[in-house]
């Protein structure tokens, strides 16, 4: 027998050992997950060192249930949230964002939640309101039908409901505008879909909660209200027009009319209003304001001339709505997204 090894083994067998132990530490470790509580569809997985992080999940989880029901009501499928005890056991999980830019993620059609320990936060973030976050993403997709909701509304939406207001103050806000980083509408959602570009991805989110939170006042609680659980039915804008009484095109200008305050008080709130830096930033405010108007008015001439040319020779349709659903190259959200879910 080899001196390297003990009566009864082999090197061999001490090096297939050796790869089962090295495997075993690289993949994450089901078994230190397997604490967990539940209370009905609620279900927190956690690790040791967890166990306080758990109880105050489940707390925030059912208060938040309680909150958010009598718009959102959770039903009865499962919730499952995964308290992730280290890093690499997040990003296994939210493998498309880098290290350090989110601090929970979820997957809405499924019911699953993952969220950093407190354990691996900074001292800003905060646990419970990530949570919170998280959760109004499943109770959107339990609620809404979210092919017809924008991704800066929901993004915006889940700020909103958890009261991360944070990310959104009239500083953030003067900051992005004076440094000309405010995006067009139509730029808006596919800024979520690249989170690679850190600033512009967190300009994303501050500029969903800002404009969320002016169509919550424009419309008020109720109207708000319909027009996000008209989602279920019909596409933003429709819902939108139905239920709040105007376009996107309308939202937007007023909107960006609205700017002109948050710029000043993020101005006042800097403690140099007088300065060069805030006298400049009030004439960028004009300036920029000036060039959009430019945009929207010419957006708006365009649509009146199309109007007016459809009403003397109307288009014909390029196809009939029977026609259409029996084109295999025709695109049915809801459908098609069904069938081709398991392809991303």
């Amino acid at each position: 027998m080899p001196p390297c090894a003990p009566v009864g083994y082999d090197c061999l067998m001490r090096r297939f050992f050796a790869i089962i132990l090295l495997l075993s530490a690289l993949l994450p470790s089901w078994e230190a997950h397997a604490a967990r509580l539940q209370d009905g569809p609620l279900i927190v997985e956690y690790g040791a060192g967890d166990e306080d992080a758990a109880q105050r999940a489940m707390r925030e989880l059912k208060a938040a249930v309680v909150e958010f029901g009598p718009r959102m009501p959770l039903g009865d499928q499962p919730v499952n949230v995964f308290i992730a005890p280290s890093v690499a056991a997040f990003h296994d999980r939210a493998p498309g964002f880098m290290p350090g830019q989110v601090s929970g993620v979820a997957d809405p059609q499924r019911g699953l939640i993952t969220v950093k320990s407190p354990r691996l936060r900074g001292a800003r973030a905060n646990f419970l309101d990530t949570l919170r976050h998280e959760l109004v993403h499943v109770l959107v997709e339990r609620n809404t039908k979210p092919a017809f909701m924008p991704l800066w509304l929901n993004e915006g939406l889940a700020m909103f409901m958890a009261k991360e207001y944070e990310f959104a103050t009239p500083m953030t806000m003067a900051v992005m505008f004076f440094e000309n980083r405010m995006m067009e509408y139509k730029d808006l959602d596919q800024a979520f879909m690249n989170p690679g570009q850190e600033m512009e991805f967190g300009d994303a989110y501050a500029q969903a909660l800002s404009l969320t939170r002016h169509l919550y006042k424009r419309l008020g609680p109720e109207r708000f209200w319909q027009v996000v659980l008209g989602t279920r039915t019909m596409a933003f804008p429709d819902a939108l027009r139905q239920y709040g009484g105007f376009t996107v095109h309308e939202l937007w200008v007023g909107y960006i009319r609205s700017l002109w305050l948050v710029v000043l008080i993020g101005a006042l709130a800097s403690g140099s209003f007088f300065t060069p830096i805030s006298v400049l930033t009030i004439v960028a405010w004009f300036s920029v304001r000036r060039q959009r108007r430019k945009v929207l008015e010419g957006w708006a001439r365009d649509e009146e001339e199309e109007r007016l040319r459809n009403l003397v020779d109307p288009m014909p349709p390029l196809m009939t709505w029977e026609e259409a659903i029996e084109d295999s190259t025709t695109y049915i959200p809801g459908i098609d997204d069904e069938e081709d879910a398991d392809r991303y």
